[in-house]
């Protein structure tokens, strides 16, 4: 059961930052914590404990503030287990899996909407005024950012985790998550969306159990989980053609992000008994350098999730038990700040 309980969790509350101004309304910030020296962190809390939070963390002042979105929307928290959070244009919007809501916010983190899914939502990902959002019951929608209504939804894989846009086409990890102790299986699959006609136009087979996507130069990165014991954490690359190869030079990461050119990740490697091993590696596509370790500094969190933010890598740190921490590095893999946040730290959204 101690492994069952981990691995859900793990599927559940699995983390790119779009920061754009195509939705059609003004992106001049609001005072506060709208100023663009603010980060927001999103903490899932536990599942089924209704304690998802946001911090914000003001660099220009060093002040971390825990449970913002609840001091700026009246004592209403977010609700039960927040999944992802993006910021695009004017607005925040943030899947919370548990209320089957994704919940739409001013850059002040105060309530503009809050919209019902019907289902689980699981990812996000934004491009020319529409944002898109994975349903755990397999389903893709594309979501209106002028009325914040559902506008159309497209049948995928089964339990899809993240999204990622490519020039004129969707990739979706489909994950089958729920059914890993089933006759099916996990699933081995990414469904490929046509933007214009919002359509699966394929399904490519890559390695059990994708999850996590990023939009690159020429393709997509995927990493698939594998199933925890002999398929381990596999990363590929899907070109544009739609060819998969796997990542030879970096072949196993677990979490992935892309930063100015480079892919940011590490790998987790569980044995029998659930413990790992970890390994923080980095992969410049252009020049097939891999660095391993990324992190300069002595001192190696251990990681639960990691993504970019603004000119930033950010790696979140988790317990499962206490309020968790962010390392912010640059670059160059140099530590530049570590931030308090709330429990499970899943997502990091600079508005600069």
């Amino acid at each position: 059961m101690k492994l069952l309980s981990k691995i859900l969790l793990h599927s559940l509350v699995f983390a790119s930052v779009l920061a754009c101004s195509d939705d059609g309304v003004s992106d001049n910030p609001p005072v506060g914590g709208g100023s663009k020296s603010v980060c927001y962190i999103l903490n899932s809390g536990d599942w089924k404990s209704n304690n998802s939070s946001i911090t914000m963390y003001d660099e220009s002042t060093g002040d971390a503030v825990q449970n913002y979105f609840a001091l700026q929307n009246g004592g209403r928290g977010l609700g039960n287990t927040a999944n992802d959070m993006i910021v695009y244009g004017s607005k925040m919007y943030i899947a919370v899996a548990g209320e089957s809501t994704i919940e739409v916010a001013g850059l002040d983190a105060k309530s503009i909407k809050q919209i019902s899914c019907g289902a689980q939502p699981r990812y996000l990902a934004a491009h020319e005024g529409k944002v898109y959002a994975t349903y755990y019951d397999g389903y893709v929608v594309r979501i209106d950012t002028l009325s914040l209504e559902v506008e159309a939804k497209v049948k995928v894989g089964r339990n899809p985790e993240h999204l990622a846009v490519y020039k004129d086409k969707i990739y979706v990890a489909n994950s089958g998550g729920m059914d890993y102790n089933t006759a099916l299986g996990y699933d081995n699959t990414v469904s490929v969306i046509d933007l214009v006609s919002f359509e699966e136009v394929q399904k490519i087979d890559v390695v059990l159990n994708p999850s996590s996507v990023v939009a690159a130069d020429g393709g997509v990165f995927v990493a698939s989980y594998g199933n925890y014991a002999d398929i381990p954490s596999t990363l590929q690359f899907i070109s544009e053609n739609g060819g998969v190869s796997v990542v030879e030079q970096c072949s196993n990461m677990t979490e992935i992000c892309w930063n100015d050119g480079v892919l940011y990740g590490y790998f987790s490697q569980y044995d029998a008994n659930w413990n790992s091993t970890i390994t923080f590696l980095s992969y410049d596509p252009s020049v097939g350098i891999v660095d391993v370790p990324w992190i300069k500094e002595s001192f190696l969190p251990v990681p639960y999730k990691v993504c970019a933010a603004g000119k930033n890598i950010c790696v979140t740190s988790s317990d499962y038990i206490n309020d968790g921490d962010v390392y912010i590095y640059d670059r160059d893999g140099m530590l530049v700040r570590k931030v308090p946040a709330g429990l499970n730290p899943v997502k990091v959204v600079s508005l600069d």
